[in-house]
């Protein structure tokens, strides 16, 4: 498994943040590499919703995630089914940083089936996460 941890700070309030973070169906606008979203019921006890993902980075693969919410400090999730992930659990740790920012700690942990080559590994988790975060700003700020 590889778990990464990034930090970033967003302009908006804590409850912007979430808010934005949170609008699954928009993240196609937003993110690179995404190509669908579909924001399904929760499955699970507890669940916010589940959202499965459609994706196109260096190869097309598609994930589905139970989500679960507490507004406005934490976001987190548990995969249910994928194509190219046997593990994808993570979260989101927002904390205020003043009136107009906010800190968010991303922190993702995945594991894949057999065997992916390390340039996938990097496009799907560390060379796209610089992107991704700048994504969510442009979400959190217009979305």
């Amino acid at each position: 498994m590889a778990e990464l941890t990034v930090e970033e700070t967003f302009e908006g309030s804590i409850q912007k943040a979430f808010d934005g973070i949170t609008k699954y169906s928009k993240y196609p606008d937003y993110l690179p590499g995404v190509t669908q979203i579909k924001v399904l019921p929760a499955k699970k006890e507890g669940s916010s919703c589940q959202v499965r993902y459609d994706l196109k980075i260096v190869k097309s693969f598609y994930y589905t995630l139970d989500m679960y919410e507490e507004s406005p400090g934490k976001i987190w999730w548990d995969l249910d089914e994928s194509n190219l992930f046997k593990v994808s659990k993570g979260r989101w740790e927002l904390t205020k940083d003043g009136a107009d920012y906010t800190k968010a700690k991303y922190i993702i942990d995945v594991g894949f089936k057999g065997f992916v080559p390390g340039k996938v590994v990097d496009g799907i988790t560390k060379a796209n996460l610089p992107l991704m975060m700048k994504g969510f700003q442009k979400l959190i700020t217009e979305g």
